[in-house]
């Protein structure tokens, strides 16, 4: 029975991928066209829509809680951990308001991905170098002063969990938080890891559920206490995430 559940899980696998592929391409284009004709919230609702659709193909019914907690109309630093490559289309599924964030720069460089993300105006992110990438957050913050429509989404630990356990987070965006004056916004994702996770392909359909915790004020918080924010938001996810 094993050896059977193990076949179909793989063939199930690929007839998601059969289909999303071409999905996600397509949604990708699409994105990048109205770009140019689009903006705010139009914008950010086909946005939503394409990535609620994309997570829907693949079997994965997304549940939020706490969007009482999101205030709409504030600017947030919004943090969600990282667990596997549909994050993106999670974030923007379950974030209540509009929001850029930090991409891996290579990711820029991928095929339909990379224009799309470029023309929503992410930001490029080398996370093995800490320099560039502490100046790509300084550009960010600089920018959500001046759009105070935007929210920026950033997932604290750099990378997917290796083990579907809570990895250390980056101080990057916590001096952004602090840097902006911006409450810290948590995000926590369950059930990710088990549908896939790094190190393989394998889509396994499932419930995720999002839970979007009371909003962290970070005013009393500077440069040199920074790891006591960090310590205190990371025992919101370690508390939700039962770790």
């Amino acid at each position: 029975m094993g050896s059977l559940t193990k076949i179909f899980e793989r063939l199930r696998s690929l007839a998601i991928w059969i289909v999303v592929l071409p999905y996600f391409a397509f949604g990708c284009v699409v994105v990048w066209l109205a770009s140019f004709v689009l903006r705010g919230r139009t914008l950010e609702a086909l946005i939503k829509g394409l990535c609620k659709s994309l997570l829907a193909l693949c079997g994965i019914r997304l549940r939020v809680s706490g969007r009482e907690n999101y205030v709409a109309g504030r600017q947030y630093v919004v943090l969600m951990n990282h667990v596997n490559f549909f994050d993106p289309f999670v974030f923007y599924a379950a974030f209540p308001g509009i929001a850029r964030g930090a991409e891996e720069e290579s990711h820029f460089r991928w095929p339909f991905y990379g224009g799309a993300i470029r023309r929503m105006g992410m930001f490029p992110i080398d996370r093995k170098n800490s320099d560039r990438a502490v100046e790509s957050l300084r550009r960010a913050a600089a920018w959500v002063r001046e759009h105070p429509l935007f929210s920026f989404g950033i997932m604290p630990e750099g990378t997917r969990t290796p083990d579907g356990r809570l990895g250390p987070f980056k101080r990057g965006g916590f001096l952004m938080a602090i840097e902006t004056g911006l409450d810290l916004l948590p995000m926590v994702q369950r059930g990710g890891y088990r549908i896939n996770h790094k190190g393989t392909r394998l889509i396994r359909p499932g419930k995720l559920e999002v839970a979007i915790e009371p909003a962290v004020p970070v005013a009393s918080y500077t440069r040199e206490t920074v790891e006591a924010l960090i310590e205190r938001v990371r025992g919101v996810f370690l508390a939700r995430l039962g770790e």
